[in-house]
């Protein structure tokens, strides 16, 4: 099962790759074909004036009578001339057209930025057959080869087709059209050949930083993306989590940090609205999955639904029962793949002052009395998904919850916050915290504000470093000082407190023959 399972993942990741490549190549392609046609233009109209500057001066020389009688020897090699730069004008005319035009290929684009540089070396030895004297014949060839390297974005293997069918042309030339094949003329065109590879150098290290720049492109835009697509994501998270109650008789606060955009920690309550005074009451559900980031947040989207079902086939439905059937989701859905769950469901009952509650291998939860004594709510099951649904069972518990009291659900963030020396903060650390009283002034005892309190704590203690894991904190209370008639008075822990302290601070008188 496990290696199916890890085939599966193989092939998950196999295909997210192979599309992130195929992405990238249609980036470059698009990227490399834009470049390639205003390159052209630019080679086109550089190389192109030049060869049409050279024409129209032999042209204008020849008619004014100038003696080029060095340069063309009789009327074949002018006859030559003119219809080879007809052909060369008529095949860069051509490509210019092809560039403007956009309606090839940016293979085809490419396969004509080489044919026209092939063109000149072509002409070039044609001009050598003909014995047309304007120097070195190779030299257009070798500074149009020079000239495209530079410009094009072209491979290393593209820079090297044009030399190579000119070689092998010229060589034929040599041996076949003109008849003196030796092998002083295969090394001459070698030697000659020797001369393009500063060209193809650079051709390669261009392609080599343009690979580079465009990856770097690529992964810029794609990590954008990303960001945008998780900010939305984390707003459709943050959207299942509910508002803060802060009316009523029994009334909730919470606060959130995920480790990353998005987590695998969740919310969820369900108010059942007080009718002429009577029957409020507050479920509420803490899941915690295995996992950070993106998976998780999907797992708990799963959740969501499930409990929200769960709550719209049976409203009254008890925490024990809805933690049984979330266990028997996550066996049957998510267990397969290693993804289980501890999660907390609980419901204050305002008229009878108890809370139930069942907890599926989730950290200790605790109940504070105003008097600052803490209770504690331990797990009364397995982790969600690791037992099948016959072998498991809720255990659900009940305890009494009166004015004043408050209950602190937390997930494992809190308390495996570490300082800055690795220590971590642990179940103790925060019972201390909850344990400690309530500072002077706040009002209500500062119940709604033991999650901030809590959180700011934690921080604290991580010395303001990022968080490990994700971390969610709820506080659920009875409020003092409502329209409750059960509610307790803070005044009457004011008035004991200032009792007590009188009586600690009376004078003791010293007994009779002992100076005080």
């Amino acid at each position: 099962m496990h290696t199916a399972h890890a085939g599966a993942r193989s092939r998950r990741l196999a295909t997210t790759a192979s599309f992130e490549t195929t992405e990238f190549r249609r980036s470059f392609t698009k990227e490399t074909n834009e470049l390639l046609r205003k390159r052209l233009v630019w080679f086109i109209a550089i190389w192109g004036g030049l060869g049409l500057i050279n024409v129209v001066l032999t042209t204008i020389m020849l008619i004014r009578g100038v003696d080029l009688s060095s340069v063309f020897s009789d009327n074949w090699q002018r006859a030559f001339f003119f219809l080879a730069s007809f052909l060369w004008f008529g095949a860069y005319l051509g490509a210019l057209l092809v560039a403007i035009g956009k309606r090839v290929s940016t293979k085809s684009i490419i396969h004509i930025s080489i044919g026209l540089i092939i063109l000149d070396g072509i002409f070039s030895i044609g001009a050598r057959v003909m014995d047309i004297g304007i120097g070195s014949a190779m030299i257009p060839f070798l500074i149009a080869h020079f000239i495209a390297c530079c410009l094009f974005p072209w491979t290393i293997r593209q820079a090297l087709v044009p030399i190579l069918v000119v070689a092998s042309v010229n060589i034929f030339a040599h041996t076949v059209v003109e008849g003196h094949w030796s092998i002083w003329s295969v090394l001459l065109t070698i030697a000659l050949m020797l001369f393009t590879i500063p060209a193809i150098a650079i051709a390669g290290i261009k392609h080599s930083q343009r690979i580079q720049v465009s990856t770097n492109k690529f992964l810029s835009h794609r990590y954008g993306m990303l960001r945008q697509e998780l900010a939305y994501a984390r707003q459709v998270h943050e959207a299942l989590y509910p508002a803060p109650r802060a009316t009523g008789n029994l009334r909730y606060a919470y606060q959130y940090e995920p480790m990353r955009q998005i987590g695998g920690d969740y919310l969820y309550t369900k108010v059942t609205e007080p009718i002429e005074g009577k029957g409020e009451k507050i479920s509420v559900v803490i899941v915690d999955v295995t996992g950070h980031g993106i998976p998780a947040a999907l797992t708990v989207n799963r959740l969501h639904g499930e409990i929200d079902i769960s709550f719209a086939e049976n409203p009254d439905i008890s925490p024990g029962e809805l933690l049984e059937k979330l266990n028997k989701y996550v066996h049957l859905t998510l267990a397969k793949h290693s993804i289980y769950a501890t999660a907390v469901c609980l419901r204050v009952d305002h008229d009878r002052g108890l809370v139930e509650y069942a907890s599926g291998g989730h950290p200790p939860a605790f109940i504070r009395g105003v008097d600052g004594s803490l209770r504690d709510l331990d797990p009364t099951t397995f982790v969600l998904g690791a037992c099948a649904d016959e072998d498991f069972q809720a255990g659900q518990i009940q305890a009494e919850f009166m004015p004043g009291d408050s209950l602190v659900v937390y997930t494992d963030g809190a308390i495996e916050a570490r300082s800055i020396d690795g220590k971590m903060l642990h179940i103790d650390g925060l019972r201390k915290l909850l344990a400690a009283p309530a500072m002077p002034g706040i009002e209500h005892a500062g119940q709604g504000q033991w999650a901030e309190r809590i959180l700011s704590e934690v921080t604290a203690y991580r010395s303001g470093l990022p968080p490990e894991d994700d971390t969610l904190i709820i506080e659920v209370y009875r409020p003092i000082g409502t329209d409750d008639p059960n509610a307790f008075d803070p005044r009457d822990v004011e008035s004991a407190s200032n009792q007590d302290q009188d009586q600690d601070q009376a004078p003791v008188q010293a007994p009779i023959g002992v100076s005080p």
